[in-house]
């Protein structure tokens, strides 16, 4: 079909399956293309209920700001933090989920002398699903992380390893992002780290990346 001498559509093609080709923009007038289906392509058109159900990556941390003083824990946004051993009340485990940086006393959580087989957790209000998690150690550059896992877990019993860090992937003084490639949701998290530099390795920053699911 031709306009003024100019192509608008073609009517069918030699191609498996055949194709209508459009040349011009096509006006709706405010009716509806129905009926589509989910897209295998990048250039496909979707329809409303594939929008609508595909997750999004939300790119501003996930776990409020957990300022904590003393012995007393910031959880009224529904997130707990624990861990195997803290360092007396200036290293309490939610100072590493604190958002805003303060150094050393707290602004880090620290072990109480614990360099192999210790962790710490926290507990989500909601079950989430990661795409990433951001980590920072101590701020004295020494004391530092290098073998550990990320786990998941929805009972607090049984884990799932989400990620686990190849060797010599320190946990220093610098923020460093890891992907997380799961289908599943939990909503307990534990850094379970293997072994670390003495004598009190600790985190002054946490922060959990999900999906608006």
């Amino acid at each position: 079909m031709k306009t003024n001498n100019l192509n608008v559509c073609r009517l069918g093609t030699v191609d498996d399956p055949p194709e209508i080709i459009f040349y011009k923009d096509v006006r709706m007038n405010s009716n509806r293309i129905t009926n589509l289906p989910a897209p295998t392509l990048p250039h496909e058109a979707v329809n409303k209920l594939y929008v609508d159900g595909t997750p999004r990556k939300i790119f501003h941390g996930y776990v409020q700001n957990l300022r904590s003083f003393g012995p007393v824990k910031n959880d009224k946004f529904g997130f707990i933090v624990t861990a195997s051993s803290y360092a007396g009340d200036s290293f309490h485990p939610a100072h590493a989920f604190k958002g805003l940086y303060r150094p050393f006393a707290e602004g880090e959580w620290k072990t109480n002398g614990e360099t192999l087989n210790f962790w710490i957790q926290m507990q989500c209000p909601d079950l989430v699903r990661l795409f990433r998690i951001a980590l920072r150690g101590i701020d004295s550059s020494t004391n530092r992380i290098y073998k550990w896992r990320l786990e998941g877990s929805t009972n607090g019993y049984t884990f799932t390893t989400l990620y686990e860090a190849p060797n010599s992937t320190f946990i220093g003084s610098e923020v460093r992002y890891f992907p997380i490639e799961t289908s599943d949701r939990f909503n307990i998290f534990r850094l379970f780290c293997l072994e670390a530099e003495p004598t009190n390795p600790g985190l002054s920053f946490v922060q959990l990346y999900v999906y608006s699911e």
